[in-house]
């Protein structure tokens, strides 16, 4: 293999005439372009099976495609003079002209596939026409040209053996053996794609181990509706949870509506589809448009923690429909916004209406209307969740422990409006408590705190920030006790005091101090000197007395007679003293000042430029993108603390930066990231024994991630003696329980879902194993309110150069922003003392 490789001269100056690219070479080019990766060419036999009438593909894959792979169908097979133009490039059944892309039926049409292969890989093909009495084997050269040609045995179809992969491309094939774990999960979920929608066809996937042992990935029976094959590849969920899409050209009753019925019940469902026309509607009932699917129920518990299963197609072709993916999962969030919908979601309309030749791979269509075909979308699963009935379960809580507490709330008399205030920090300080500490909590808590409903908690905790912030100056001042989140602590975090007399005094003196650093950079410590007389001296005056001073050669230098005396010296004594200084030093003197001056302000707008963004949740991102641009790890341990501001917030200086650090999210980030690196969770031991029933492929990542699962405290039985089906070889002996969290197949399909996009020596956790964590360390934390020492603040600032994401606490709380830049305060006492 490595005799094929050529590295080529470098390209030379000599070289930089137009001229033709070689045949040989056009065709190593394009070939890297068509197959990107294992999945795109197992995907190209399949759909040339499928092409062909197969009713039976099998795809056998060794060492997860590695070594090798195969594809072999009962299809029409290929006749003996086709076997030299079937690897040629462009050379296609499928279509004889351009205008036949518009009503192409079968998945490939470019003839590209096995004629890019040759070029990356070592093939082989044998086949046997259904009219022929014997099969053929033929091996190809990288061209794509027959070298040997035999007779050979086998039923009519197709068999296509690819071995070793991207052998062509050295840094592609590195890559392909290093993410080999990824590469296959992509397979998969390719495959499985045209599994769900291949009715009556009966796919079987199998993967070799570099053992010899033979494992069942994926396989299903070639019934003829798509629910069963639904069931073959991830199983029969729960009655209910899987329902089928509504027609949206129907009512809630089934009748079909009429072109101006269909018009104005997409305008009611939401404002943005009042563009539609009658003409779209026609055009839509012309084109035999129609909507085949099936979706996860909206009901709580029946979608999941991810969106692996959905799986989108156009007139039954697989493909990324981005846009109509998120309108899907923002439908279906509007009713459970906690999960993600299992998608099976088949548009049928006019071929005339879809380009399917965008990418070599086909999996990028464009579609025309495509905004009409969202509003229909969405007016369908409008439909469908109509019909389901919602429900919500309280923790812990009953009707007569809400009915009191919510009676006491003026809603309307709340302001929701970000509150605009004459102090800086009392600005920043309302923001931050706007953020919110919403700590995670278990589903069940201690009846020793009642929990509000998280709407009234929140509405109480707005009212009760507005009518601290907006207490007339002419009223008594007195302490007003701001309670922290009732999602903290089972024993409940300190209550905070603030006093608005307090506040205003903290910001004055935190003002007083900038004002000192200004003060301290801007008073001279050398003697100051001063001219003794009344007359001052300009740059004029000096530059005449050096004109007369250069016409004389003899003569002296000009004397200016100086009054030299200490500011501190003059405190205690009358001494005086006098020295004689030339013009010619004043006037160097000068210059070097305003270069100085220049220096600085040039380097002061410099640095104005670093962080832009204002202490606003609107500005969040951009204020994150700025620190993690600006500020490396290596900066917190060289920053200054200055002092803590209202018990709540340590403000620091980095150079002429001044930064406010929130004492709490700040400790509360660094204990999660410790808890999610460290922690190894125990595990409850199960009475009976659980069988999961996993997909083959979630099954093969599960056992190979093993020691991951056992962190999180989930114990398994792998029994590997072939006697259960493959997807039934994992059964869950013990799960993770701590207090009140309780944990289940749920996560260990998150889990599962995570590692295959993981990099490798990634720490996985589950969502509710992380939240389970946010909530301990936001018990631990330094709560607000609390004095700290300025060791325990350098400390806090130290500890956000060892996290790995030190911007946002576990709750979205923000740790740090930037305040001002210093030398912009003394450019502006600069200019005030020059006025």
């Amino acid at each position: 293999m490595a005799d094929d490789i050529i590295i080529p001269e470098p390209t030379k100056a000599e070289s930089a005439a137009i001229k033709s690219i070689k045949e040989e070479d056009v065709h190593k080019i394009c070939s890297g372009q068509v197959i990107l990766t294992l999945a795109v060419a197992v995907k190209e036999l399949v759909e040339n099976a499928i092409d062909a009438g197969a009713k039976n593909v099998e795809v056998k894959l060794r060492d997860k495609g590695l070594e090798s792979v195969e594809v072999c169908d009962d299809g029409c097979g290929v006749k003996p003079n086709d076997l030299e133009s079937m690897t040629a490039k462009y050379h296609t059944s499928k279509i004889q002209k351009f205008q036949d892309l518009q009503s192409v039926e079968t998945f490939g049409f470019r003839g590209e596939a096995l004629s890019s292969l040759c070029a990356l890989t070592e093939m082989s093909i044998i086949t046997r026409h259904r009219d022929c009495s014997e099969a053929i084997k033929i091996d190809l050269d990288r061209k794509g040209k027959i070298i040997s040609r035999n007779c050979h045995t086998r039923a009519p179809g197709t068999t296509v053996l690819l071995t070793n992969l991207f052998a062509t491309l050295p840094v592609r094939r590195k890559d392909f053996e290093r993410n080999i774990k990824k590469e296959f999960a992509k397979m998969c979920q390719i495959l499985q794609a045209y599994c769900l929608v291949s009715t009556g066809i009966r796919i079987r996937c199998t993967n070799q181990a570099p053992n010899g042992a033979s494992s069942l990935i994926m396989m299903t029976q070639g019934r003829e509706d798509v629910l069963s094959n639904i069931y073959a590849i991830f199983g029969r969920p729960k009655l209910g949870e899987i329902i089928k899409l509504e027609s949206p050209l129907k009512d809630s009753k089934g009748d079909v509506l009429n072109q101006d019925e269909l018009i104005s019940a997409l305008q009611a469902n939401a404002g943005d589809n009042a563009n539609i026309t009658k003409e779209d509607i026609s055009s839509l009932y012309n084109r035999d448009f129609e909507l085949e699917g099936y979706i996860s129920s909206c009901a709580r518990g029946s979608g999941r923690s991810s969106k692996d299963r959905q799986f989108f197609y156009v007139n039954s072709r697989p493909c990324d429909l981005k846009d109509i993916s998120k309108a899907v999962n923002d439908c279906y969030h509007s009713f459970n916004n906690s999960q993600y919908p299992f998608v099976y979601l088949n548009i049928i309309t006019s071929r005339q209406e879809v380009d399917v030749n965008l990418t070599p791979d086909k999996r990028q269509l464009m579609l025309s209307n495509e905004k009409l075909l969202l509003s229909l979308i969405r007016r369908s699963l409008h439909l469908t969740f109509d019909q389901i009935p919602a429900t919500y379960k309280l923790q812990n809580t009953t009707i007569s422990d809400m009915q009191p507490q919510a009676n006491n709330i003026d809603l309307e008399s709340i302001d929701l409006i970000p509150l605009s205030t004459a102090e800086k920090f009392r600005n920043v300080l309302s923001q931050w408590k706007r953020t919110g500490d919403t700590a995670g909590k278990a589903p069940n808590v201690t009846t020793k705190r009642k929990c509000l409903d998280e709407i009234t908690a929140r509405t109480l905790k707005m009212q009760k920030i507005h009518q601290f912030l907006n207490t007339e100056d002419n009223k008594p001042s007195g302490e007003y006790d701001y309670k922290s989140d009732p999602e903290t602590d089972e024993e409940g975090d300190k209550a905070i005091q603030f006093d608005k007399m307090q506040l205003k005094q903290e910001s004055n003196a935190f003002d007083e101090l900038v004002q000192k650093i200004d003060c301290k950079v801007l008073t001279p410590k050398k003697p100051v000197c001063n001219f003794i007389g009344t007359k001052s001296f300009s740059n004029s005056d000096i530059d005449t007395a050096n004109d007369v001073a250069s016409k004389d050669d003899n003569a002296a230098p000009p004397i200016i007679e100086l009054d030299v005396s200490d500011s501190e010296t003059k405190e205690h004594s009358n001494i005086s003293s006098q020295f004689f200084v030339t013009l010619k030093e004043i006037e160097d003197s000068l210059k070097a000042e305003d270069a100085i001056k220049s220096e600085k302000e040039s380097k002061a707008k410099l640095e104005r430029l670093r962080f832009k963004s204002e202490i606003t949740p609107s500005q969040n991102k951009s204020a994150e993108d700025e620190l993690q641009k600006e500020i490396s790890k290596s900066s917190f341990a060289r920053m200054d603390v200055i002092g803590q501001f209202n018990l709540g917030f340590i403000i620091c200086k980095l150079d002429n930066d001044l930064f406010i650090i929130d004492q709490h999210a700040t400790d509360e980030k660094y204990n999660f990231e410790m808890l999610q690196r460290t922690t190894h969770l125990q595990y409850q031991t199960l009475a009976i024994p659980q069988t999961l029933e996993l997909t083959a492929v979630n099954e093969m990542t599960l056992m190979e991630n093993l020691p991951v699962f056992e962190k999180n405290g989930f114990k398994f039985s792998i029994n590997s003696n072939g006697i259960p089906p493959s997807t039934k070889k994992v059964s869950l002996l013990g799960k993770p329980f701590s207090k009140n969290w309780e944990f289940g197949k749920e996560d260990i399909d998150e889990l599962i879902f995570m590692l295959q996009d993981a990099p490798e020596g990634t720490v996985c956790r589950p969502s509710r194993i992380s939240a389970m964590f946010a909530s301990r360390a936001c018990r631990k934390s330094i709560m607000i309110g609390t004095a700290l020492k300025k060791s325990t603040m350098k400390q806090l600032i130290q500890h956000m150069g060892e996290m790995e994401q030190p911007w946002n606490c576990p709750h979205g709380r923000p740790t740090m922003r930037h305040l001002i830049n210093t030398a912009m305060l003394l450019d502006d006492a600069e200019i005030n003392e020059n006025k």
